[in-house]
């Protein structure tokens, strides 16, 4: 049976008085068991007969696992009431659940549905009209001070049908009114009409105040620190300096016969290339020496115990796997080709399974690894976001040692520049990227 740390007492408190409510919990502090335990006392009252609960691919599994661990009477309760799992990507596909109306409805990692004109979003919000009871999740509501991702995520907790309009749901909370007319109201908008100021600030923490609990590990949690990064830099290898200068000054590797058309595309292969080889338009696969490997192998020599690997490329993913197999470690891989995606699990149970090597996307977000003190990346994300989220998968209840964290970088490339702002907890957007390139032109060259 579970016991609740006095913060998610706390929490479950909120759940228990207010039918729409949003836990805005730091990753780790443990915001599942709450929502279970209300969801639980709703259906032991006979208040609910269907309940759904709507996650990314990943997290699904972690939901199931939580309820084995509920008590016996929990466990009765839920399993006298429909209780559906389904992920964001499956929920505005399945007209069967959309159609549908549940008693209960929680979002977890709700800034899943920060944007008000997706699919999904609109799906979800639809659910949430019908419910009677409204949780949502996420220890990231806003990223970057984007206050902006509140507007559908309050629509889920605090929901009014509009007269007139596409939206499927407005945020009583935030005046009933569509998103368009409440960010001219809250925010100055640029010549894409997107928010690059707000105003009003107050008045949007008000509301969040009134509608949410927040609370940080520091706050709720005596876990262990969190080290230092520690960077280990390579260089390119010879024959990957020339191609990556090409991308650099003409966006173009003409040996190659592949071009950049677009900043995005640069960046990538820019990349790419830093991480030891390169995808062409084309189709075509080239792969150059890469010291990163040369550096795992090394770092992993003398390591003992179990670690985390993050990657953004599934060729990184692959190569590094071949690498952990011929040194005998057993591992287990979580990406967007894992079908499995509870996968986590038997890394966090399995002594025989030393390493789990996860994509940012579909490993950084609702998982326990805290069977690891150790984190590698292997290259960095460009968001600050899922960089403090994948860190976080070590640090969080359960966790006994001090964790450390440890990047592997290419020097003199772009990952030093991702690298730096992820430091500053910023993403390294267009805008970055065009300041990088211009430093180059102007003589910091490789």
């Amino acid at each position: 049976m579970i016991d609740l740390y006095e913060h998610q007492k706390t929490a479950l408190d909120l759940l228990r008085l207010n039918d729409g409510f949003a836990l805005f919990m730091e990753q780790g502090t443990g915001k599942t068991f709450p929502v279970l335990f209300r969801l639980a006392e709703l259906a032991a009252n006979g208040r609910i007969t269907k309940a759904l609960v709507v996650a990314p691919k990943a997290v699904c599994t972690s939901w199931e696992d939580k309820i084995g661990l509920l008590s016996e009477e929990q466990r009765g309760s839920l399993s006298r009431i429909r209780l559906d799992i389904v992920s964001y990507d499956l929920i505005w596909r399945r007209k069967d659940i959309c159609n549908s109306s549940y008693d209960a409805v929680v979002f977890d990692e709700s800034h899943y549905i920060k944007t008000p004109s997706a699919k999904r979003t609109k799906a979800c919000l639809r659910l949430a009209r019908r419910a009677r009871y409204r949780y949502i999740l996420t220890g990231t509501p806003t990223s970057n001070g984007q206050l902006c991702n509140l507007w559908s995520q309050l629509a889920a907790v605090d929901p009014v049908k509009p007269e007139k309009g596409t939206y499927p749901a407005y945020p009583a909370c935030f005046g009933g009114i569509s998103y368009y007319k409440w960010i001219e109201s809250v925010a100055y908008l640029n010549q894409w009409r997107k928010p690059y100021k707000y105003r009003n600030v107050a008045a949007i923490q008000e509301v969040m105040g009134e509608h949410s609990y927040r609370i940080t590990k520091d706050e709720c949690l005596d876990l262990p620190e969190k080290l230092p990064d520690d960077i280990l830099w390579v260089h390119l290898s010879p024959k990957a300096v020339p191609s990556y200068r090409k991308m650099m000054k003409d966006s173009a590797i003409v040996e190659l016969d592949t071009l950049a058309p677009n900043p995005l595309t640069r960046g990538l292969r820019l990349r790419q290339i830093a991480s030891g080889f390169i995808d062409t338009e084309n189709g075509e696969h080239h792969e150059f020496e890469c010291a990163k490997l040369v550096a795992l192998k090394e770092f992993l020599a003398d390591f003992e115990g179990k670690f985390v690997v993050f990657c953004e490329f599934r060729h990184s993913i692959d190569a590094i796997s071949a690498l952990l197999a011929k040194m005998g470690y057993g591992h287990v891989i979580l990406d967007g080709r894992q079908q499995d995606k509870g996968i986590w699990w038997q890394f966090q149970n399995d002594d025989g399974v030393r390493a789990i090597i996860c994509q940012y996307q579909s490993g950084s977000t609702g998982i326990d690894l805290y069977a690891a003190d150790t984190c590698i990346f292997y290259e960095p994300t460009q968001s600050s976001n899922l960089n403090e989220q994948a860190k976080d998968r070590i640090h969080r209840v359960g966790q006994t040692r001090a964790c450390s964290y440890i990047y592997l970088l290419t020097s003199g490339t772009i990952e030093a520049a991702i690298y730096n702002a992820l430091r500053n907890y910023e993403d390294f957007g267009e805008a970055l990227f065009t300041q990088f390139i211009d430093e180059y032109t102007k003589g910091a060259k490789l």
